[in-house]
């Protein structure tokens, strides 16, 4: 169970601009109790946020090479 109350995330979604009904939301809410940890690990006290490590996305290593 994440530390952000379903209430608080709901305002969170719409600080954000999206326009979700509320089954995504739910979804989404389920989700953020698995981020909100990590998050919290990541972020402590006397660490930068530069200690967090970097994602790269590199969408070739998804798609199939064409066949000759």
């Amino acid at each position: 169970m994440p530390h952000t109350t379903r209430e608080d995330f709901e305002v969170l979604v719409r600080r954000a601009g999206l326009t979700l009904t509320p089954a995504q939301i739910d979804e989404i809410y389920v989700g953020w109790g698995f981020v909100e940890p990590m998050l919290d690990r990541i972020r402590t006290e006397g660490r930068e946020r530069g200690a967090e490590p970097a994602h790269v996305f590199r969408p070739e290593f998804y798609i199939p090479a064409a066949e000759a």
